[in-house]
């Protein structure tokens, strides 16, 4: 199995050294890890997340891990991008330069307000959970239409504390499926939100089987931001994949999307040419 979402210290607020990461991804017998750390440019999310100027260092540092651990796991580099339309080309600037492995596009913030960090918690609860999923689907449409990543990263994230918007919203995340679907990108299974307080997945259930009806491929990250998160609750995220009806999860190589099919007796990788570590 693979992990697709793993942090590092360069964004502030992740602890323990990249090996690590890499270390207890084998140790679990997964077959790759992608270091996908933040990349925010809003003025208010700078402080967590790595600085433009990080950016070589980050690459070069994951790609001289992949080729020490080339015998022992696939190690590959993207990035979380914050999507925000005020930055969006400064941040296709920065990524331009280097051949990531993927992108993940994220929302975190509308307008001043960062909708997933508890700081923001006062001034986040004296919205309505409805105002705040609307201004994140039309951020989340924005991005999709951008063309601005390959992964939609914890799709329904606006969950993260608890609070559920109303039925009508199920409609209006139809709507951002059949876009992702129509943009040819993969949804992410976030399996972070187990543990908080939404206390599933990312997205939940229902909305994964809407993934699955419309052929919207699935890669899966534990949203790591210390080593002993690498591939946590990945037994219930097999078997929610499984029983939803996938039958693979997508990994990425230079930005080429690549299967892995997956079984209840374990994964085999079904696409031997996908660029491996070099």
């Amino acid at each position: 199995m693979i992990d697709y979402h793993v942090h590092t210290s360069l964004c502030n607020h992740a602890n323990g050294a990249m090996d690590q990461y890499i270390q207890n991804a084998v140790a679990a017998g997964l077959k790759e890890i992608c270091f996908l750390d933040h990349l925010t440019l809003h003025k208010n999310g700078r402080a967590q997340s790595m600085s433009p100027d990080d950016v070589p260092f980050y690459f070069h540092a994951a790609r001289q891990l992949a080729y020490e651990y080339k015998h022992q796991i696939l190690v590959k580099v993207g990035l979380e991008v914050d999507f925000d339309p005020e930055n969006a080309d400064q941040a296709q600037e920065i990524i331009r330069p280097f051949d990531f492995d993927v992108i993940g596009g994220s929302v975190h913030f509308i307008g001043d307000v960062n909708i997933v960090s508890s700081k923001d918690a006062s001034v986040r609860e004296k919205q309505s959970i409805d105002e705040i999923c609307e201004q994140y689907l039309e951020r989340l449409d924005q991005m999709i239409s951008l063309d601005f990543a390959d992964i939609v990263c914890h799709l329904d994230v606006v969950k993260k504390f608890g609070r559920r918007p109303s039925a009508v919203f199920e409609k209006k995340f139809d709507d951002i499926l059949s876009k992702i679907s129509y943009s040819n990108l993969t949804v992410e299974l976030n399996t972070s939100g187990y543990s908080q307080a939404a206390k599933e997945f990312y997205p939940g259930a229902a909305l994964l089987k809407k993934c699955h009806d419309r052929n919207i491929p699935v890669t899966i990250g534990s949203d790591a931001h210390s080593p002993d998160q690498v591939g946590r609750h990945y037994d219930k995220a097999m078997n929610l994949l499984l029983t939803t009806g996938y039958r693979h999860v997508s990994a990425f190589s230079r930005r080429t999307r690549y299967d892995i099919e997956i079984s209840p007796s374990g994964p085999e990788l079904l696409k031997q040419n996908h660029g491996g570590n070099t």
